[in-house]
């Protein structure tokens, strides 16, 4: 076997990088330029109507409606505790009451119509323990 001849090897490395300070400097330039042409393209007068633009990770100013204060009712993760801080009066309750049994009473009931005598346990309102029936 022969040895390799090192002065090839040597020129061979040079050559190598010579192209790779060749490629970086297109690189460079390459990069510049499509950093210009992101910049143009980006450019707000070179924009077409109506076009969406990505502001992710940017500070956007808050524009407050005048009719809407900074402090109050803007929402919560918990819609239904509005409900709860002010629950059904008495005659409300009642009201309900009456019209759930008005539209539960047989007579009101469709032809066909399908019955859940369940109360909400599982249990039909006639059996004392599930599995036993009339």
């Amino acid at each position: 076997m022969n040895a390799p001849d090192t002065d090839t090897a040597t020129d061979r490395s040079t050559e190598t990088d010579e192209r790779t300070d060749t490629q970086d400097g297109a690189d460079a330039a390459t990069e510049q330029e499509v950093e210009e042409e992101r910049e143009r393209r980006l450019d707000p007068d070179n924009r077409p109507e109506g076009a969406e633009v990505d502001n992710t990770g940017e500070n956007m100013p808050d524009f407050v409606k005048g009719d809407h204060s900074g402090e109050g009712a803007d929402g919560t993760s918990d819609p239904a505790q509005a409900f709860r801080d002010n629950p059904p009066s008495d005659e409300e309750i009642k009201e309900i009451e009456e019209e759930r049994e008005r539209r539960l009473a047989p007579e009101n009931r469709p032809e066909g119509a399908e019955v859940d005598n369940t109360d909400g346990r599982g249990h039909g309102t006639t059996d004392d323990e599930p599995g036993t029936g009339d």
